[in-house]
């Protein structure tokens, strides 16, 4: 990496983080600084911008989820018309639980954990 490439980058953090104390405090820059270390991405986006830029990838990998669970519910089970419609129902449900920060990924994969036996593993790039 060149020095100017590594000096750019820290000012632009600098700016960021300047940006986010600005508009939300202290405790904003802490979250922030958190989130990051959690999620491991690396952006010039703040937390705020970037869930903005997100939504629209979410909403899209619901949609595609949802239509590769209906084929297997179709292709497997021959679930009919009513039950796929059933299944749509309560699966928009809680990815609106998600979407509206009312549960999270973790909660989800420790009740199937719980309830089931089944352990899931939610990848993250690290």
């Amino acid at each position: 990496m060149k020095m100017a490439d590594y000096s750019k980058g820290r000012n632009d953090g600098l700016a960021l983080a300047l940006k986010i104390v600005k508009e939300g405090g202290i405790e904003a820059l802490e979250q922030e600084v958190k989130f990051r270390g959690v999620t491991n991405i690396h952006t010039s986006l703040a937390q705020k911008d970037l869930n903005l830029a997100l939504e629209p990838i979410k909403q899209m990998t619901l949609d595609t989820v949802l239509a590769l669970s209906l084929l297997t519910l179709r292709d497997e089970f021959d679930m009919g018309r009513v039950r796929m419609e059933r299944f749509m129902k309560r699966f928009s449900d809680k990815a609106g639980c998600i979407m509206g920060d009312f549960s999270s990924w973790q909660d989800i994969v420790a009740t199937i954990q719980k309830e089931t036996g089944i352990e899931i593993v939610i990848r993250y790039n690290s």
